[in-house]
């Protein structure tokens, strides 16, 4: 005669549940940008998207980030590269000193557009970033479509036609 274990019990269902739950892939929510605004170097509300229809780029960065630091030339070459009436690159500085900032992109020559957001509102508790530099892929309508986390090669064209090909397809 087999006894009732309750621990056996426990431990089996338990396991039935974390077998059924790992067949199923883990998806984020939806995220969107839509209405987002941040102050721009020099203080100014800025949307981060302005109704324009183009896909964005954005990179959560900082001065202090030597990834960060390392890949800002590389990211200027593709917004030098891309076609500024389908796509635009943004930096978000996470930089409470925009001084830094200032000098960092006037002795680098980086010229793309940037937002701050010293208290990491929206790296932090709206996107989610865990590390940087931190890349989104923004659709025309804010939907973001892809994230990578580290240095990337921007100015590469091949990485370039793979990382924009979800908006890229749907042309």
């Amino acid at each position: 005669m087999t006894r009732f274990n309750p621990l056996v019990s426990a431990l089996a269902l338990s396991l039935a549940l974390l077998v059924t739950a790992c067949s199923e892939p883990l998806r984020e929510p939806e995220l969107s940008l839509e209405g987002v605004e941040l102050a721009d170097l020099d203080g100014n509300l800025r949307p981060l998207l302005d109704g324009s229809g183009r896909v964005r780029i954005v990179n959560f960065w900082a001065t202090w980030c030597a990834p960060c630091r390392e890949e800002m030339p590389a990211l200027q070459a593709l917004d030098d590269m891309l076609d500024d009436a389908r796509y635009q690159v943004v930096g978000v500085t996470v930089d409470r000193d925009l001084n830094l900032v200032r000098e960092f992109l006037l002795k680098y020559g980086i010229r793309f557009s940037q937002l701050s957001d010293p208290a990491m509102q929206l790296a932090s508790e709206r996107v989610g970033v865990r590390a940087y530099p931190e890349t989104l892929l923004v659709d025309e309508t804010g939907r973001v479509i892809d994230r990578v986390v580290g240095v990337r090669p921007w100015d590469d064209p091949e990485f370039i036609t793979a990382f924009l090909a979800p908006v890229d397809d749907k042309d």
